[in-house]
Order: structure tokens, then C-alpha cells, then sequence
């Protein structure tokens, strides 16, 4: 360590501070809520001094807060050079807000709200706000994951009325507190539950109004737009409309409101809100400011009035428009969105008023009682837009009629005839249905302890998925997978479905396979089609894309890794572009590979392409272009590890996967500390081990079984399982639960030799437990950021599908021909 090397860290910075001392003070009274005490010697305990005059070196400063220790090495980065540049900008930017020139604050509009968002996380209080999210964090992290959560509430706040109101009137003036950035929301008791230290009201809110004194005289105020229209709202705890963390915003930085003058009552009612939410102290020119509980007599909920801007509204709001050079245009309206798809996507008349018995409001295909009746109003789906269910539903009908197969189009029809303008249909209606501005993690079915949810962390394929994802629906409740089709609005030209369609014809082809393979299974509420979280929102899609980049850099799959199978499905892709080619090229095709053949062989080529071609229901019966304007683009689609975990916590679900290599990156990056399966779960994991499962391939037969009531009690027991896992101390003993599984093993596969049926093959599953369930630090990241998640919740167990060995010695494994078993079970659905 160098006498260079600062350890005494300023949370509030010393320029900050004397913008709160009277002309020619150079020292702030400095109160103690909560002062230390002594213990005298006959053990009567004393409190220290509790109010002090304190340069303001000595004021809202604690040792090493910011520091962290590599061994022996002492490093002071943060302090030095991140909060040095945020202070050294956030100073010239606030005094620019303060006085108000217009120049100035556009000029450094961004530094301040990169400033306010630093002070907000930065303080002790801040800083266990984070703690609070996500667990046990040491100091390298916590520093990691301060600096990459500062900017999430910056786009809300700049989407916000911005009112800078002065107490030059009054005689007393701002209070200066170890929490200077504070959040109020009138309906939020500073004493309830939601406001439990270190929380705050969530800024997303509606009703919730951000307060930040910039010195003794002026003081911001940012609410947002909906709630200063219509402050007499029947709910201030419901999100604001589009409220998003981070994302791209548009506004005008001449936008202020600077007209009011505060009395000194107003100015005593916003030092109480500021008093009640620091953590320990708080500081003021005149030690009689520290005391605004002796004169502010009103409720909690009469700070709102002192606070609401009051008039010139008609600054903000509206909608914008930009024309950029080459051609394109922008739009925002006055709450962010980027388009009018909500127009169709909310309801007409949303549902009110309904019974226990009824269908839920949020869509869903579960009543009232079993679905929203259980959960707070916060936390519900909101039932004023289309849910996720209605929306795969809607997608689904709206595919077939493009189509033509809701007015009788035949599989064989479409094959021949899917045009390039179908494609470009399908991919827009998919784009409407899933606009910039959707709250996904609204949207997703909510954890729910009667119900055993997991998400598929494999590809989204119609050849894999009923070996996959339909099969285990008769031992789990609900799975959730990854909707193939891609977001075509958001990608390059030349890759996008919607501006380049002929090569992605195959891929959509297959994609409306898997669409009406699931449909019956997503109108009962069995299966759900999520898009890629990442697609859905550009700024998770980049912090996702960070988080998978510097996670797999070096990173290469075991060998074999599970991954055969999918290699094998792109060489059938090879396969059926070559039947597709015009016979000139497939001759031209047969002479390259095989020299040897004669015209006689090569026209029995031809005939075998050809009827390999009308055999197979992936298959195009329309020649390609050749060459580059003929290329398809094949796409295995499947969720990173990140994005499942990141689901699946939002979910309430446990994860499953049917590769070595997805379970390798489980075992190895999602496990805090890479901690081993909690030895009290063994006995568990050897009787589920033991149990062979039969696995129907024949979707029509899974949904009968399922609709008939005939689930095995396994399922039940697995969701015990996530129960106790979940709930340290739970209710289920590993050892009665394993001798529980090891009594369904019997009737499990039972089922499968009583059916006696070619479209059944063996499966096993293999658990895993971590001590502390999956979690990663940058996906809790990604829930506090993207989904307001601020209580830690990890995953409780995973399961590997591992299929069994064939008892022919051909050396090939039953889970290469999980392929070939679905395709088979698609082509005959296709001929009948």
C-alpha cells in the first residue's frame, strides 16, 4: 500500500456536501440516528453523542467501503478512478441542473443521471439494498455488481416530469443524508413492509417519485407522467405504463419545470420523507432543520401534495418522430413505446369481477382460484393485454390462415406453395404480437407450489420435441421452451425472415411444424412458448450476449457431449436441399460425388430424391434457386444457460436438459462456489436414477393420456422434491421420498410394457441438488435489472434425460434415433 491509495470513502462526495453550508460556514451540523454506546463499568449502558459539528472531511465517509483485498493487495480502483470520473462530470452537471441554463444541461444531461444513479447504489444503504438481492456477496462482487446496476434506473427517470423546486422562500431549507437519492410513493408507508430496510418503494411504480436535493435550495423531483396527469389513481403500487430498466429513450433536455418556490411547511414535509429514509445519518447548515418530525404533523400520504408538480405539464408528454439520413424514422410516445402495437395487444374491456370457478383474468388456462386468486395484486399478470397463452394462440390461428390451412390446405399444399410473402406474413405477425416495449416477465405463468413447472434448456425442434419436452408431460405439471421463430424486426437484412424470406423457407416450414405439434398442449396450458427473452428486450439481449461471451471464452463441449443427435438432424438438412435442387444441379450434384454412377443410375437418383423428397413433411416440393439466392438458413434454437436460469426463476421452475454439454455447463456454472449435489439428497437421486421411463413419441397419445387423468404418481412426488428443496426443513424426508420413488418405480414401468408400443422408448433421469440450488450472480443480475426481482431465488434441482442403450449391437444409441422417432411420428400425422 502507497499513502496514495485512498481507504477512507466518501458515499457522499465533499463538493456535494457543501452545497449545503450557509455562505461562510464551513462546517454542517452532522446527526446520529443511531449513535453508538458505551457500557460503564456497573454495565449501564450510555449513547454516544448523537449531534456534532463535523467538517466535511469527517461527514458520510466509512473506511474501506469501496476497497478490495487481492491477498496482501489493497486496491482502490472503484473510489479512484469510477466514482473520480462520476464526481468529477456529476459536479459540473449538477450545479448546470441547479441554475438552469439550458445549454449547460444539455450538455451534460447524461453525466447527471449517471451521477444520480451512482449516489443512489453507492451508499451504505445502496450498497445493501444489493446484498439484499441477491445473498451472500463478497467485496469483489458487490463492487462488480454496484457498478453494473447503476445505470438501471435511468431511463424511467428521464421518461419523467422533471420539476427543480427552491426554498429561497423559506428560512428552512434542504437536509443533506447518507441516502440522498430517495424514492417516495404516497401509498407506501415509510414503516411497511415494502419499505423494510434496505428497501425502497420500487421507482417502476406508478405512484413512486424520486427526490433529490441538488444543495440547500433546490431540490428535484421526478414522477412519472401518468401519475402527475391523474394523481387520484385506485392503485400507485401497479407498474407504471412500459416501465423497463435501462432501454432507449427519447426526451427533451430543455424539458423543467422551475417555477415553484417552496413555503417552509413544504420544505419540512420533503425533509421528513429525506430524514425517514436514511439509514443513520443525516446533516444541515442549522442544527434545528434535523428535527422536521417536531413541526410536520400530516400523514405520510400528504407529502404527495407537497410533492406533484403542480402545473406546466403540457412540457412533457406527446409523441416524437426523427428522421435520420438514410431514409429511416423513429418513434417514441410520451411513455416510450416505439410503436402502437398495444393498440391490439390490450384489451377491450378488461376482465373484472370474476369467480373462483371462472378462467383468469391473465389468460391463462387455470380458474381464478388455482391461478391469480392466491398471489398479491402486484405480483398478478396484468389482465389489461393479452397474455402469453393468448398470444401463442393468437399466433397459431393467425399462421394457419396465412397459410390456408384453417380453410383446408393440405400439408402437401402448403409444402408446394409457401411463397416467399407467406414467410414475411408470418414473420410480421410473429414481430406484432412481441413489440420493443412487452414486459415478458409480466407475462410469464407465475411460481406456483402446486404446480411442477421446468423449463427445456434444448433446441426447439418438431423432430426432437415430443422425445424431449411432449413425453415428460405425464411425470411433470407444465414446460416451458423457446419459440423458434425469430424476431425478424430486430435483426440485419440480409438474416431477416421479414426483409430476406427465401432462405428461411425450410426453417419456417419446420417452425409451423413444431407451432401445430404444440398448439393442443398451449391452448390446455401444459406447455409454454416463450421468444428469447433476449430478442424481446435489445438491452437483455446485450447483457445476456456480455454474460454468455466472457463465460464460454475458452470454453469447448466434452466430447460427444450429447450433441450427435443434432449433428445428424443438420445432415438430414444437407439432404433435403440436395432433393430440392433442379435436376440439372442434382445431376451435376451426382457426377461431383459419385463419378462411377451411369445415366441409368443417375435417373434412379433423381426418382429416389423425388420421392424422398414427397416422403419426408420437411421437405419443400418447390424448387430453389440455386446457388447463394437458393441457401437456407438452418437454425437450431435453444435458450443459453443464462436465459433458462433466468426463466426459470421467474417461473418457479427446475430445468431440464438432454445433452452432456448443457449439463456440463449446469454442473460447472451454475452452481455457487461449484459446490458438489447435497449428499442429503443421494438416496433421492438413486431411486430416480433406478427407474426407467417410457416416453411416448406419439404426441395425440400423450395429450389423451394426460386428458384422461391418468398421471403417474411420480410427478407428484418430484414436486415434493422442489418443495423441500426449496424450503430448508421441509416437510418430505430424503429417505421417505426416495422409498416413495422407489414404490412408483414399478407402476411407471409397467406403463410401458402394458402399452407394448414401437412409439415408446426407455429413458432414465439424472438429478442434480446443489447445497444453495442453481444460481449465478450476473442472472440475478439480469432479474433485478429486467424483471424488478429483488428477492434471490434459485432454481432447486435440474434432471438430465438420459436415454437408454438399444439392445441390437449396431452400436447406435436410442438417443440418435430420438430423431428419427419423432420424424417418424410427423410423417405419419402429415399422411393422414
Amino acid at each position: 500500500m502507497t499513502d496514495q491509495q485512498t481507504r477512507n470513502n466518501h458515499y457522499v462526495p465533499q463538493w456535494y456536501q457543501r452545497g449545503f453550508l450557509a455562505p461562510g460556514q464551513s462546517r454542517l451540523f452532522h446527526l446520529n440516528l443511531a449513535p453508538d454506546r458505551n457500557t460503564l463499568p456497573g454495565g449501564r449502558q450510555v449513547p454516544h453523542h448523537a449531534l456534532r459539528e463535523s467538517v466535511t472531511k469527517k461527514c458520510f465517509v466509512e473506511y474501506d467501503l469501496y476497497t478490495t483485498h487481492f491477498g496482501p493487495i489493497i486496491n482502490d480502483d472503484v473510489e479512484k478512478y469510477l466514482f473520480g470520473a462520476i464526481d468529477d462530470q456529476g459536479a459540473i452537471a449538477l450545479r448546470a441542473f441547479a441554475l438552469g441554463d439550458h445549454a449547460d444541461v444539455h450538455e451534460s444531461f447524461q453525466d447527471f443521471f449517471e451521477h444520480m444513479a451512482a449516489q443512489k447504489l453507492r451508499t451504505p444503504k445502496g450498497l445493501d439494498w444489493i446484498r439484499s438481492c441477491y445473498g451472500a456477496l463478497d467485496q469483489v462482487d458487490l463492487m462488480v455488481e454496484m457498478q453494473a446496476l447503476r445505470w438501471m434506473h435511468c431511463t424511467m427517470w428521464v421518461e419523467g416530469v422533471r420539476e427543480i423546486v427552491s426554498a429561497h422562500d423559506s428560512d428552512v431549507k434542504f437536509i443533506l443524508t447518507d441516502h440522498p437519492v430517495t424514492v417516495y410513493n404516497a401509498a407506501v408507508d415509510a414503516t411497511s413492509e415494502q419499505c423494510a430496510y434496505p428497501h425502497d418503494p420500487m421507482v417502476a411504480a406508478v405512484g413512486s417519485q424520486t427526490v433529490f436535493a441538488l444543495d440547500a435550495n433546490t431540490c428535484l423531483i421526478l414522477t412519472h407522467l401518468e401519475y402527475a396527469k391523474e394523481p387520484d389513481q385506485p392503485d400507485l403500487t401497479r407498474l407504471r405504463t412500459n416501465a423497463r430498466h435501462l432501454g432507449v429513450g427519447m426526451t427533451r433536455t430543455d424539458a423543467f419545470i422551475r417555477d415553484r418556490r417552496l413555503s417552509r411547511e413544504e420544505v419540512i414535509a420533503i425533509n421528513h420523507l429525506l430524514k425517514s429514509r436514511a439509514k443513520r445519518y443525516i446533516a444541515a447548515a442549522d442544527k434545528t432543520w434535523l428535527y422536521p418530525e417536531l413541526e410536520f404533523k400530516g400523514a405520510w400520504a400528504q407529502i404527495a401534495k407537497v410533492l406533484l408538480p403542480k402545473d406546466n405539464l403540457w412540457h412533457f408528454g406527446g409523441e416524437i418522430y426523427v428522421g435520420y439520413k438514410d431514409g429511416t424514422s423513429g418513434y417514441w410516445d410520451e411513455h416510450g413505446r416505439t410503436s402502437k402495437a398495444h393498440e391490439f395487444l390490450t384489451r377491450e374491456s378488461p376482465r373484472k369481477n370474476i369467480g373462483a370457478n371462472d378462467f383468469c383474468g391473465c389468460g391463462s388456462a387455470y380458474a381464478f382460484k388455482d391461478c391469480c386468486q392466491r398471489l398479491p395484486a402486484p405480483e398478478r399478470p396484468s389482465w389489461e393485454v393479452y397474455g402469453l397463452r393468448e398470444r401463442n394462440l393468437m399466433f397459431c390461428n393467425e399462421v394457419k390462415g396465412i397459410l390456408g390451412l384453417s380453410d383446408g390446405a393440405s400439408w402437401v399444399d402448403l409444402r408446394r406453395n409457401l411463397s416467399d410473402e407467406q414467410v414475411k406474413r408470418i414473420h410480421r405477425a410473429f414481430a406484432s404480437l412481441w413489440p420493443e416495449d412487452t414486459d415478458l416477465a409480466s407475462l410469464l405463468p407465475k411460481p406456483n407450489p402446486k404446480v411442477l413447472r421446468s423449463v427445456y434448456m434444448g433446441f426447439s425442434d418438431p423432430r426432437t420435441v415430443e422425445a424431449t419436452v411432449l413425453g415428460w408431460l405425464p411425470f411433470v405439471d407444465e414446460i416451458v421452451l423457446v419459440n423458434p421463430f425469430f424476431l425478424g424486426t430486430r435483426m440485419k437484412p440480409e438474416f431477416s425472415p421479414i426483409e430476406s424470406p427465401t432462405g428461411h423457407k425450410m426453417q419456417t416450414l419446420k417452425n409451423v411444424v413444431l407451432l401445430l405439434v404444440l398448439e393442443p398442449f398451449i391452448r390446455a396450458g401444459l406447455v409454454h412458448l416463450v421468444p428469447d427473452p433476449g430478442e424481446v428486450s435489445a438491452p437483455l439481449g446485450h447483457h445476456v450476449r456480455e454474460v454468455l461471451t466472457r463465460r464460454t471464452d475458452g470454453w469447448k463441449p466434452p466430447k460427444g457431449g450429447g450433441l450427435h443427435r443434432f449433428l445428424k438432424l443438420a445432415e438430414e438438412e444437407k439432404q433435403r436441399v440436395v432433393w430440392m435442387l433442379p435436376e440439372a444441379y442434382q445431376r451435376r450434384f451426382i457426377a461431383d460425388h459419385m463419378p462411377e454412377a451411369d445415366a441409368d443410375m443417375t435417373d434412379r437418383l433423381i426418382a429416389y430424391f423425388k420421392r424422398q423428397a414427397e416422403a419426408d413433411p420437411y421437405t419443400l416440393l418447390q424448387p430453389l434457386p440455386a446457388g447463394k439466392d437458393g441457401a437456407q438458413n438452418q437454425i437450431f434454437k435453444g435458450l443459453s444457460m443464462d436465459a433458462a436460469l433466468y426463466v426459470a426463476s421467474l417461473t418457479g421452475s427446475i430445468i431440464h436438459v438432454d445433452t452432456e454439454a448443457h449439463w456440463a455447463q449446469l454442473l460447472k456454472d451454475a452452481q455457487p462456489g461449484g459446490a458438489p449435489s447435497q449428499s442429503t439428497w443421494e438416496p433421492v437421486r438413486r431411486a430416480l436414477g433406478e427407474i426407467s421411463f417410457p416416453v411416448e413419441l406419439n404426441s395425440q397419445r400423450v395429450a389423451e393420456g394426460i386428458a384422461s387423468g391418468s398421471r403417474l404418481p411420480i410427478g407428484s412426488l418430484l414436486r415434493r422434491l422442489a418443495e423441500s428443496v426449496s424450503a430448508p426443513g421441509g416437510r418430505s424426508d430424503p429417505s421417505v421420498l426416495a422409498k416413495h420413488m422407489r414404490q412408483a418405480r414399478g407402476k411407471v414401468e409397467r406403463t410401458g410394457k402394458r402399452t407394448g408400443d414401437s412409439t415408446l422408448i426407455p429413458a432414465r433421469l439424472e438429478l442434480h441438488v446443489p447445497p444453495a440450488g442453481f444460481a449465478r450472480h450476473e442472472v440475478q443480475r439480469l432479474l433485478v435489472m429486467f424483471a424488478g426481482a429483488t428477492r434471490p431465488r434459485s432454481i432447486p434441482y435440474a434432471l438430465r434425460l438420459v436415454f437408454d442403450e438399444p439392445e441390437d449391437d449396431s452400436g447406435d444409441t436410442s438417443e440418435q434415433n430420438v430423431a428419427a422417432g419423432g420424424a417418424a411420428r410427423s410423417r405419419t400425422r402429415s399422411r393422414r
